[in-house]
């Protein structure tokens, strides 16, 4: 009846209602509690599952919200908002420990550090669930409200993840134009092309970028116009 009770808590604070509360059980029971049938009654595949539901999600939003950065530099975003650090930080906040079901007598050791690893392996753990009880929807919209916010707070602690979105307001805001970009130089074969690309305030040079593409040379102008920018 205990478990029951807690069940019915933590599906009220995730804001899901489960057709298998078995399935939410095992969600938040670490295998310290079932070494003998852990497979099927701990956490531990469902934290596989979750983990790349989660990482799928990531990589979509990060590529829609940020379309002007590098492969590189969503990568770097991406690993830092599915980091253990991150993860744990989310479940902290929401408050999973007091739900989690772990046994702490055969545990090695206990800390804080412990319980932060037990909180990112249960978010994941119940986002896994979810997609199996609920399907792929409800899945995606519980990640997109407990995990995505901390996507744009990342994003701000880095670097500009759209230099050229950020340069237009600035150049829009003080003289109605739009930072127009041109390609200013070619050079190199077809196979190993160089491109240098500037952008403009009018007839006034703002920054130069190149790449090995027109797109990438020019967010690279743009970043160099906004470093101008801080600097006068």
């Amino acid at each position: 009846m205990e478990n029951v009770e807690k069940l019915k808590e933590l599906e009220a604070l995730l804001q899901v209602t489960f057709r298998d509360r078995a399935l939410l059980l095992r969600a938040v029971t670490h295998h310290s509690c079932c070494p003998e049938t852990a497979v099927h009654d701990s956490y531990d595949t469902l934290e596989f599952l979750g983990d790349a539901i989660i990482g799928a999600h990531v990589v979509e939003h990060i590529y829609r919200a940020f379309p002007d950065a590098s492969e590189g530099e969503m990568t770097s975003l991406k690993s830092e908002v599915v980091s253990r650090r991150i993860l744990a930080r989310i479940g902290q906040e929401i408050g999973l420990f007091p739900y989690i079901r772990v046994d702490i007598a055969n545990l090695r050791t206990f800390n804080e550090r412990s319980r932060d690893s037990l909180c990112a392996d249960v978010l994941e753990a119940l986002v896994g669930a979810i997609q199996i009880d609920q399907g792929s929807e409800v899945a995606r919209d519980f990640v997109a409200r407990i995990i995505l916010p901390i996507v744009s707070q990342l994003s701000h602690q880095s670097l500009d993840m759209n230099p050229k979105g950020k340069l237009q307001k600035i150049v829009l805001q003080r003289s109605g134009n739009l930072p127009r970009y041109r390609v200013l130089e070619q050079s190199g074969s077809n196979n190993d092309r160089i491109f240098t690309v500037g952008v403009f305030e009018r007839d006034f040079l703002l920054g130069m970028g190149k790449a090995s593409s027109i797109k990438e040379a020019g967010r690279l102008a743009a970043r160099e116009a906004l470093e101008m920018m801080s600097k006068t």
